[in-house]
């Protein structure tokens, strides 16, 4: 432990060959702040390997902090569609095509009840709504970044989504406002972690966080602090902090049922004014080591130890360049963009088009 310095700093440290390292790149509420972001979290491992499980609006701009080349980005999973946990589409798909990823996008995700609730439906709407957008970059970016493929799953299964290169995911249904949801639990090289995204307390978590390294799970604001603070009145303050999520209390007691290696909850406000209150309510329960996320708080995990501690970022950040030479730069270009209507071209000053 004397060994690791106090703060992370991007692309300073190597990750060891049997280490996995999670950052939190949003870790706040339906609400995007310069203090939090919407949900999402970097897993890097070891072999090379780098997954982003969420990507809530406002998250992607610290992934970029990171100065990670986005064609480092192995597979992006989603828990579920709501906006604060897959807000960011447009710049996980066009911000990393632009930001030099030259292979197809990857996602993963739920289906749902009906197919206009899974994430299959969701991405192509996606790209259908950005379409001016896509296709207006055609002919000066690679091809290849335009192309997305998407893998839905059956949210009703406990099972297998991703089994490549050692790595294995696997989704279990999470009980969270209604059916889709779902969280993961990875697994490597003999370390496991276990992301929640939304939920309630439920068994699924219970049976399938066991053994966890680093369970990452939701708890939200207590029900007074959303009335005092966010001006919810007791009803609605209930329904969202206890019966769409998990209240401190009762993350509490999901952890001390799990008993992980190392805890961290997400998902609330975390000011000075309201974390040592969720604390308190957690450790009614939980006695084992634990965290209260702040964006771009940095878990690395060995079998050895679980280090925790805050990165230290730059703001003015320039898409990373390593690797554009035979990459970004050296890709194809083919596909031809529209075409300016003549009209509006001849009234330019210094004509280009």
């Amino acid at each position: 432990m004397s060994s690791r310095r106090d703060h992370y700093f991007p692309n300073t440290e190597p990750l060891a060959a049997d280490e996995m390292r999670i950052i939190a790149l949003g870790t706040g509420r339906p609400f995007v702040r310069r203090a939090q972001a919407n949900c999402s979290w970097l897993i890097e491992l070891g072999n090379g390997d780098k997954f982003i499980m969420d990507f809530g609006s406002g998250s992607q701009a610290n992934f970029t902090a990171l100065e990670i080349p986005h064609q480092d980005i192995t597979a992006y999973f989603a828990t579920h569609l709501h906006a604060d946990h897959v807000g960011d589409f447009a710049q996980v798909w066009v911000g990393s095509w632009f930001g030099g990823r030259v292979k197809p996008l990857l996602i993963y995700g739920p289906s749902g009840s009906e197919p206009k609730y899974g994430i299959e439906h969701f991405v192509r709407c996606q790209i259908e709504s950005l379409m001016w957008d896509t296709c207006t970059r055609r002919g000066s970016l690679p091809d290849v970044g335009e192309d997305v493929e998407i893998h839905e799953f059956d949210y009703r299964q406990v099972g297998v989504v991703y089994d490549r290169n050692g790595v294995v995911i696997r989704s279990f249904p999470a009980v969270h406002c209604f059916d889709g949801p779902v969280s993961y639990r990875l697994e490597w090289n003999g370390l496991t972690f276990v992301f929640s995204g939304d939920t309630t307390p439920s068994r699924f978590m219970v049976e399938n966080a066991m053994g966890a390294d680093l369970l990452i799970h939701e708890c939200f604001n207590t029900v007074a602090q959303l009335v005092e603070r966010s001006g919810y009145n007791a009803g609605h303050a209930r329904q969202a902090g206890t019966k769409a999520h998990t209240a401190p209390d009762e993350a509490g007691q999901v952890l001390a049922l799990v008993k992980p290696r190392f805890a961290a909850v997400y998902h609330f406000f975390n000011d000075f004014d309201t974390g040592a209150e969720i604390e308190r309510a957690i450790r009614r329960h939980y006695d084992g080591p634990l965290a209260l996320a702040q964006d771009l708080m940095v878990f690395n995990i060995t079998q050895a130890e679980i280090h925790v501690r805050l990165a230290v970022t730059a703001t003015h950040v320039w898409p990373n360049k390593a690797r554009h030479e035979h990459g970004f730069r050296a890709a194809a270009c083919t596909k031809a963009g529209p075409t300016m209507s003549r009209w509006l071209a001849d009234e330019q000053l210094f004509p280009k088009f």
